[in-house]
């Protein structure tokens, strides 16, 4: 080869190199749209992150917008205009998948996912607790990276237990037998709020998944018929919700607890427990004496019932990349850091709250929730996904007839019905695709 043409490709090389040096230092905006408001303790971990991130990367630089928990609605909103610029934004994972993935807004993450985490030599996609990534998985596509755990769980005061003698309820007789237990000893067993539709389903929720499995609760809410319905587990189920009231373990004047009047009588000490997600730590910690000792139980096993105390309500939050930002690369490289063991260990040293990194300890006062992610078999989601496939039966149908039931104005058998026939309505005004 001549020297000349030698020279020649060397130049060239140079220039290509510089030009690819300079190119790749581009200054990057990304824009984060948050569900978090600015002074959580949760948003403040984040931005730390984002501190540490665009050190780390001088040319990138991300505008955080705190929106509070409508952020996925005005994401939407935002995007559906196709003026604003939105490259990654977080939110209850249940609602994106019925919201932003469902019109099409989420990038595929799949190849993403298999770059290699930043403190671990495996793919990113294999540092997850079992049963978190693949939750909301369509058509075998990631779309979304968890990132907070809350396990839905029954919360209790350890000392409260230990003081009457109650061992951690194994079963739905156990169960009934602590709240007889716990009333002797002057306590309202079981914490609830009265007009909380969210709250109360949880009931519902875990009683078809223990009677009946996961999944079977989705499926009667899909039948296009309602005869699921008609189903001996749905009366099996509400009459157990019945049961909760009659025998003492709901007080009577719960119906008219308004949020968080219920949670707040679990935190002074009158009430023993209650079921939710492990958020509550966290919302109670300035009501809590110092001495609470936080403990969580999964909701007991029903005899007969095709379900286990292993399959977990997991109700996750997560980020979302839009499928249209400009820089899909440098927003999946924020997320990889969201995910290392530094930012998932500060969320939950700091915030009190379950991470989705299986490397990583949770906070000792929600130990029992990490316990019960490690060990899930099986995780689903809001209302058993009823709350990301079908929002606005839920909100129309599902929720309103439980809370009828919940609160005592019909009995078991008028639930069954009513949710039969109002099933087979709403599918017939809203046939499915």
């Amino acid at each position: 080869m001549k020297k000349s043409v030698m020279i020649g490709l060397i130049l060239s090389l140079v220039l290509l190199l510089s030009f690819s040096i300079v190119n790749a230092q581009d200054p990057v905006t990304l824009v984060y749209w948050s569900m978090w408001n600015e002074t959580e303790g949760q948003a403040r971990v984040i931005q730390d992150a984002i501190a540490n991130f665009e050190a780390a990367n001088p040319h990138i630089n991300i505008e955080a917008v705190w929106n509070g928990r409508q952020n996925q609605t005005l994401v939407r909103t935002a995007l559906s205009g196709g003026a604003q610029v939105i490259d990654l934004m977080d939110q209850d994972a249940d609602q994106i998948a019925g919201g932003l993935m469902k019109e099409g807004f989420a990038l595929p993450l799949n190849d993403y996912l298999q770059e290699p985490a930043l403190d671990h030599e495996e793919p990113l996609a294999d540092v997850f607790l079992p049963n978190t990534l693949n939750m909301f998985a369509v058509d075998g596509n990631i779309y979304q990276i968890p990132y907070i755990y809350n396990t839905v769980q029954f919360w209790y005061d350890k000392r409260v237990f230990e003081e009457v003698g109650i061992e951690v309820p194994q079963t739905w007789d156990d169960l009934l037998a602590a709240c007889d237990a716990l009333n002797a000893e002057g306590y309202a067993p079981i914490a609830a709020e009265g007009n909380e539709p969210g709250y109360a389903a949880f009931y519902l929720t875990e009683l078809l998944a223990r009677i009946k499995g996961p999944g079977w609760l989705r499926q009667a809410a899909a039948d296009p018929t309602g005869e699921m319905w008609r189903d001996p587990a749905v009366l099996d189920a509400a009459q157990k919700t019945r049961q909760l009231w009659d025998n003492g373990c709901v007080p009577p004047e719960t119906v008219g607890y308004v949020w968080p009047q219920g949670q707040n009588t679990l935190a002074f000490g009158t009430a023993a427990m209650e079921l939710v997600g492990s958020w509550l730590p966290v919302e109670l910690q300035n009501a809590t004496d110092p001495d609470f000792q936080w403990g969580g139980f999964s909701f007991p096993a029903i005899e007969g019932g095709e379900g286990s105390v292993t399959d977990v309500n997991a109700l996750l939050l997560s980020f979302m990349i839009n499928k249209d930002t400009a820089h899909p690369d440098e927003a999946f490289d924020f997320l990889r850091y969201i995910m290392s063991d530094e930012i998932q260990q500060k969320f939950t040293d700091e915030s009190l709250v379950g991470v989705t990194n299986l490397y990583i300890e949770w906070n000792p006062i929600i130990a029992d929730a990490s316990a019960a992610a490690s060990a899930a078999t099986s995780t689903y989601g809001d209302v058993d996904h009823v709350a990301s496939l079908y929002s606005e039966y839920l909100n129309t149908v599902l929720y309103p007839n439980y809370v009828s039931l919940w609160q005592g104005s019909v009995t078991p058998d008028e639930y069954v019905e009513m949710m039969a026939t109002q099933t087979a309505e709403y599918w017939a005004e809203h046939p499915q695709e």
